[in-house]
Parts: structure tokens; C-alpha cells; sequence
């Protein structure tokens, strides 16, 4: 008979309150039986995704990026030890019950495949919930058996990081040999063998970048590039590939979505439910959001021209005061700018979406948006569904897709790139690329022709960057490339204010704003000067100290086995070995 478990770990690392901890079924409710009925065992397991698979995860850690502004500990070199728990999920209580159905499933006397596909199932949740933990820490402490909390020895060091990398590889190998390549419609959402290939090029990707490869080694870079290339020719024969259009991505949902490979489906009929539209969408078209992932300036200029050139090079035909003119069709599908068209459920359909500055009669400057307006001059656009009516902002049922087809792609591209194979690389991001529906002028969809390893490196997180806006990607590609210390620290993250001429009284231009052709007057009206939020401190992000991130002094005080890792707090645990 299983007994209540109250956790191992729970008193070990980054676990929620005791509430959260007896907030649980109780495992005595579990009979043998169950794990000889398919049918229980895929309800259980229908619970671990639930609680394992990624949230949702749009706009996260844009401001502790270069995506939107922020003043957080993160961003400023303030984090504290204890701070860094807020990073984490209580996941060891769901990894030891993924942990229970890995054994259990395996006494019961069901078929060998149907054993392999549900263990499968739970060995990439469980790989998921360790990758989570591995790319804050370093090595943790890897529990792969479901420790009983009255016999066994629950103090248990951290493993090697370079163990525990292992030890997920394994689990996510075998996932790929048992699972499906696909699911039946009603099946929607679950792991498909595709899936545990994409996580595992990303995890083997992590793992040869500086973070945690400080001395370049190259076989990790072999093993990225290999695992990344089988990766997609794998999905491509299982049919997954690039939607053909950008901006519908995150707006076709289920099986039609062949971009799709490890996501969490929402519905709005069964309350799975989320906010993503009321946080960007402005206050007018909204309820009471509009300043989340606000996009930076930096963002903004990141985006090429439509002929795939930098707004940055002279041949690119950049037009710095008609900005949005003519740029890489993405910018259009994430950036919301001043007099953009932006229309939603219930607005006409030519309004246009304006946040501008005018001067009032006493000359003081002040915004067209009277309540919470933008912090940058610019909205996102990304995912938003705009057949959303404005009073179900709150409500939103758009899935997330945590690793779509395009990061294999750029995985891929990364990785080739490392080993000497650049070629393949151009191949790789003239997909993503032609794709997006940048020009070909050049045979090479923009890139410079000749790339040395140094350059086509910059070109594909640049890409990235592009690419990924505002889908949680940003951050932790800063972070494992060591860009904060390389490109971001010392610098803040700009805004605009579009403000309209002293000559031109607002309310004269309210009647006139909506037919005004701005590609080619804006000059007229508006001028444009780069803007700083008071609190934008630049950034200083620490690294390589925030590399691998500190176990709060709680945890280590109740769990001596458990080592803090170094550079925090004299710590002796190495995270690099």
C-alpha cells in the first residue's frame, strides 16, 4: 500500500508551503489495479501534464531581457538567496508521482507497447520538470526511484550537472523510441516522440553554450549538432514543418498546426484559461492591462528591412523617420507602433491604434492614452487573436507552444555553425527566412554572403531574437550565450515618444488623424526622440555568477547534504563539472 507522501524535497529545494504540499490526493486511493487499466493510468498520467507541462508562457522573462523594460532584482545584480526560489515550481512532489507511475506502470500487466508509450509519456514530463530545475542550478539532486519517506534516505547530494544531463538525455531516448509519432485529435497535447527529439536537441544546445561550456569543449557541440539534426529530419518525417504563415502560428490550433511540437492546449469551454490578451492589448481594446511586454526600442531596430539587410547598413534603404516602412513582414505580426492598423472583435475594421504626446495650451506634454499607457511608445502584437471580443481579454484560450519547428531549425543552424559546418547553417535560416517572406535580393534572403563562425553566430540570435519575440526564448538565450556580459550590461533599455508638432493643436488633429497618410507625412506631424522611464537603471547582470543560481538558505539549513553552489554564500558545489 503507497503512503501519503508529504516529500521528500519538499524540505530539500525550492517546494511551495505546507499547504501546497497537502494539497494533494492521497496516494492510498491508488490501487495495484489501476496500473493494469489503461484507461486509469492514462487518467493519472492526464494530471501530470497538468502540473508538469510548461505554463504559459507568452511575455515571460521579456523584462529580465532586452525584449521589454523592467526593474527587477534580476536585471540590476540585486538577487539575493533566498530571491532565487521564486524561480521554481514545488516540482519534486510531481516528480516523485511521475517517479510512481514509471515503476508502477511497469508491474502492471498490460502490453509491452502500451507500457513503453504511457512510460514514455511520463519520462519526458519527468526529463521537462529536471531541465526546468538543471538550467537554474547546475546539477540537483536527480531522485529517480519514489523514495519512501519512512525507510529510505532522503539526504541526497546534488549530482553532476553533467550527470544530470545525462540522466535527461536518457529519459528522453527512450521516450523517443516508445512514443507515436503522432496523436488522434481527441489526444491533442500529448508528447509525441518528435517532441522528446526537439527538447533534446534544446537541452544538448544548453549544454554546449558558454553557460554551461565556458572552455568550448567541441564534443558537446558535435552532440547538439547531431541531436539537432535528428531531430528534424525526424518531425519533418513525422510531418511537422514551418507554417507557412508567421503571423497565424499561434492562431491555428490542434493537429492543423504542423508547427506545433511540445505545447499545452488551452480551452475556453473547460475554463483552461488565460490573460495573455488583457496584459497587451492597449486599455481602450482591453480591461485593465496594456503595459506588459511593451516592446523596447532596442527590439524594434532589431528587426531588418524587408530585404533581410540591418536598418543599419546603408544598402538596407532604412528610413529612420518612417521607421516601420517597409521592414521584415514579422515586425508587422509582434510590434504595434503609433497610427498602426490594429483592429479587434467589435472595432471597425480600419481603426488604427495611436499613443502619441501633444502639447496642451500651457505647453505641458502630455499623452493621448489617459490611463495606463505604454511604457515604450509601442504595443506587442505577438499571439494576440484579434476575434478575441474585448471583454473576454481575461479569458484567453490561444495554446502555447513551447518548442515549435522553427527553434529546431535554429537549433540546427546554431549548432552546425559551431562544428564548422556554416553551410548548413545559411540553409537553415533561409527556411526561417523565406518563411517570414523577406526578399530575395541577394540569393541569401538578406545575409551576408561568406559569413566567418563569428558572424553567422551573431546573425543566428539575431534571428532568434526576431523569431522568438516576447515567447520566453530571449532571456535564457542571453543568458546562455553570456550576452548580458557581452552585449547588454552598461546598457538601458530605450523607448520612444512620438510627439506631435507645437504647431498643431491636438484636437485639430483628431479629426483629421485617421485619414492622414503616414508612410509618407508623419514627418510632418510628428517628431520622434528615444525615451528612458525614469527607474530604467542600466544593466548589470552578473555573470558568470548568475550563471547557476543559489539554493535558498532555508532549503540547505534543513538539508545539509545539499551544497550551496559556488559563488553564493562560499559555496563548494560546481555547477561546470
Amino acid at each position: 500500500m503507497m503512503k501519503r507522501y508529504i516529500g521528500y524535497l519538499a524540505t530539500v529545494i525550492l517546494l511551495g508551503s505546507c499547504e501546497d504540499v497537502l494539497d494533494k490526493p492521497d496516494p492510498n486511493a491508488i490501487t495495484p489495479a489501476l496500473w493494469s487499466n489503461e484507461k486509469q493510468v492514462t487518467l493519472y498520467l492526464n494530471r501530470l501534464y497538468d502540473r508538469s507541462m510548461p505554463a504559459q508562457g507568452f511575455g515571460a522573462n521579456s523584462a529580465n531581457s532586452d525584449e521589454a523594460p523592467g526593474s527587477g532584482d534580476t536585471m540590476y545584480g540585486r538577487l539575493t538567496i533566498d530571491a532565487i526560489g521564486n524561480y521554481s515550481q514545488p516540482k519534486y512532489l510531481d516528480i516523485r508521482e511521475i517517479n510512481i507511475a514509471i515503476e508502477e506502470i511497469e508491474k502492471g500487466n498490460l502490453s509491452r507497447e502500451v507500457k513503453d508509450m504511457l512510460q514514455g509519456q511520463a519520462r519526458v514530463l519527468r526529463a521537462w520538470e529536471y531541465w526546468e530545475l538543471v538550467k537554474l542550478y547546475g546539477g540537483i539532486p536527480m531522485v529517480l526511484t519514489a523514495l519512501n519517506p519512512y525507510n529510505d534516505d532522503l539526504q541526497m547530494p546534488r549530482t553532476k550537472t553533467s550527470e544530470a544531463i545525462n540522466i535527461i538525455i536518457d529519459d528522453l531516448d527512450k521516450a523517443i523510441a516508445a512514443l507515436p509519432k503522432s496523436w488522434g485529435v481527441s489526444e491533442y497535447g500529448r508528447v509525441t516522440r518528435g517532441a522528446a527529439a526537439a527538447l533534446k536537441s534544446r537541452v544538448l544546445l544548453y549544454w554546449a553554450s558558454p553557460q554551461f561550456n565556458p572552455n568550448n569543449a567541441s564534443d558537446r557541440w558535435e552532440r547538439a549538432y547531431t541531436a539537432s539534426k535528428n531531430a528534424k529530419q525526424l518531425l519533418e518525417q513525422d510531418g511537422y514543418g514551418l507554417m507557412p504563415n508567421f503571423d497565424q502560428i499561434f492562431l491555428v490550433e490542434g493537429n492543423n498546426n504542423k508547427e506545433a511540437i511540445f505545447k499545452r492546449p488551452f480551452d475556453y469551454s473547460t475554463n483552461k484559461i488565460h490573460t495573455w490578451e488583457n496584459s497587451v492589448r492597449p486599455r481602450v481594446i482591453g480591461i485593465d492591462g496594456g503595459t506588459n511586454s511593451n516592446p523596447t526600442k532596442q527590439l524594434v531596430d532589431a528587426f531588418p528591412m524587408a530585404n533581410g539587410l540591418n536598418i543599419t547598413d546603408p544598402a538596407s534603404r532604412y528610413d529612420a523617420v518612417h521607421y516601420w516602412k517597409n521592414r521584415d513582414p514579422r515586425f508587422y505580426s509582434t510590434i504595434v507602433y503609433n497610427g498602426a492598423n490594429y483592429t479587434v472583435a467589435g472595432e471597425s475594421a480600419d481603426r488604427k491604434q495611436w499613443h502619441y504626446y501633444y502639447y496642451t495650451n500651457d505647453g505641458k506634454l502630455v499623452s493621448t492614452e489617459t490611463q495606463n499607457p505604454t511604457t515604450t511608445g509601442f504595443y506587442t502584437r505577438k499571439a494576440v487573436n484579434t476575434s478575441i471580443a474585448k471583454d473576454r481579454v481575461k479569458q484567453t484560450d490561444t495554446d502555447w507552444i513551447e518548442i515549435r519547428f522553427a527553434e529546431v531549425l535554429l537549433n540546427l543552424a546554431e549548432a552546425a555553425n559551431e562544428v564548422g559546418k556554416t553551410n548548413e547553417a545559411y540553409v537553415e535560416l533561409s527556411k526561417i527566412r523565406s518563411r517570414a517572406k523577406i526578399k530575395n535580393e541577394n540569393g541569401l534572403y538578406g545575409l551576408k554572403a561568406n559569413m566567418s563562425t563569428g558572424e553567422m553566430r551573431e546573425a543566428i540570435m539575431l534571428e532568434r531574437q526576431i523569431e522568438f519575440a516576447f515567447e520566453n526564448k530571449r532571456y535564457w538565450d542571453l543568458r546562455r550565450r553570456n550576452l548580458f556580459e557581452k552585449k547588454l550590461n552598461g546598457t538601458r533599455r530605450l523607448g520612444i515618444r512620438t510627439i506631435l508638432k507645437r504647431q498643431y493643436s491636438h484636437a485639430s488633429f483628431l479629426s483629421i488623424r485617421d485619414t492622414v497618410k503616414l508612410d509618407t507625412k508623419f514627418g510632418t506631424y510628428f517628431t520622434v526622440e528615444p525615451w528612458l522611464k525614469d527607474d530604467q537603471s542600466a544593466i548589470n547582470y552578473p555573470q558568470p555568477k548568475y550563471n547557476f543560481f543559489a539554493i535558498p538558505k532555508s532549503i540547505l539549513d534543513r538539508s545539509p547534504a545539499v551544497k550551496q553552489t559556488q559563488g553564493w554564500d562560499n559555496g563548494s558545489f560546481n555547477p561546470y563539472e
